[in-house]
């Protein structure tokens, strides 16, 4: 595929082999796709004219292997390569949150050092399931053992819930990540808690950025396959992406759509409308 001249990239990535309760996440491209027609084209607080900005296109999805997460990981990587050499900046549609193994992979091949702004009920750090260790609830904890990510510019936003040990918050606090918790966020409220984010950023590097839709309360995005309670509302979500902006962003992804068990799209209305702030994002690096 031609990539000259195009600097945003929309990748579908159909995949939910990594998945450990609802399935349904590999159907997600097309139904954040079909929610996109209401983004249109300028920031409605930004100001921002995207499209006169920025070369965008749709890459289309990878073709992944539905039966072999190794093979797909492979496919992934691969197709991330190319977009990274063309200077392309992604914009995924997962796909369950195990996409993120090999995005990263290829993200470190193409800029060496960065760091990662997890928006996510999970930590995604355990350490396996049912002795596997590669699904959607592990990428963060392989990606800093094999040294892709380094613990301390990992910054995770809206965790809660309950875990299954109390060697997953140890881990974390070894390996130095910034946790903010739902708690923390409403303790200091939103404004506080964006700039807690920022200073913990590191301004000599550059950002990727995770938006698992799980961070998002149930209530207001019912269509995900881990839903936990408690979570930030839309209208929250959306403010703290924005109080992100002039950072410099490398890629971005948003994963654990499952439509099946979304109602009246809401899910995917919210998924597509995070994507448009994802690429506002990157128009105004």
């Amino acid at each position: 595929q031609d990539l000259s001249g195009v600097d945003i990239a929309v990748v579908g990535i159909p995949f939910d082999g990594g998945t450990t309760y609802r399935p349904g996440a590999r159907f997600a491209p097309r139904a954040i796709r079909s929610a996109s027609c209401m983004n249109r084209n300028v920031h409605p607080t930004l100001g921002v004219h995207l499209y006169e900005k920025m070369s965008a296109i749709d890459y289309g999805d990878i073709n992944c292997n539905p039966l072999n997460l190794k093979k797909t990981y492979e496919i992934i990587e691969k197709s991330y390569a190319e977009l990274l050499k063309a200077k392309v900046i992604p914009v995924a549609m997962g796909g369950d949150h195990s996409v993120l193994y090999p995005i990263l992979k290829a993200m470190k091949a193409a800029h060496g050092r960065f760091g990662l702004i997890q928006f996510d009920a999970h930590t995604d750090t355990a350490d396996q399931a049912w002795g596997e260790k590669f699904h959607h609830g592990t990428p963060v904890r392989r990606l800093i053992e094999d040294g892709v990510l380094k613990g301390r510019d990992v910054v995770q936003i809206g965790i809660r819930g309950p875990l299954t040990s109390k060697d997953q918050m140890e881990w974390d606090a070894k390996q130095s990540i910034t946790h903010l918790t739902i708690e923390e966020l409403h303790e200091q409220g939103l404004k506080e808690s964006i700039k807690t984010i920022r200073k913990k950023l590191d301004p000599k590097i550059p950002y990727y950025l995770s938006f698992d839709i799980d961070g998002i309360d149930p209530a207001y995005a019912p269509g995900t396959g881990t839903p936990v309670v408690g979570g930030l509302t839309s209208f929250e979500a959306l403010q703290f992406v924005r109080g992100l902006a002039g950072l410099n962003f490398i890629g971005f992804d948003l994963v654990e759509v499952s439509p099946a068990y979304d109602h009246a799209e809401i899910t995917s209305l919210l998924a597509s409308a995070l994507m448009f702030e994802f690429m506002t994002l990157a128009a105004l690096d």
